[in-house]
């Protein structure tokens, strides 16, 4: 099994629009790892999700996604994304 995580969360604070729902988040996944994502309603796993693919930005800490840093990929992908409409 190859050690570097392809998802590294460190000291992460995710916002839905003004609220923080999420802060301090830690997190590592390495390939072949399963993961289950349990919690109440309204606990963050939907806004945590959204950062993974971008939907949402991280506000603070360190966020990596295969390589990616999620804290800096959000400007390029709005504008991909928007030149395609």
């Amino acid at each position: 099994m190859d050690d570097e995580a392809l998802i590294q969360y460190k000291n992460v604070e995710i916002h839905q629009q003004e609220l923080c729902v999420l802060s301090d988040v830690n997190l590592e996944l390495h390939k072949g790892e399963f993961v289950y994502l349990i919690g109440k309603v309204g606990s963050g796993k939907t806004s945590l999700l959204k950062t993974l693919y971008g939907e949402l930005d991280v506000i603070d800490g360190d966020a990596e996604v295969l390589g990616y840093n999620m804290r800096s990929i959000k400007p390029i992908f709005n504008k991909f994304f928007f030149n395609l409409l």
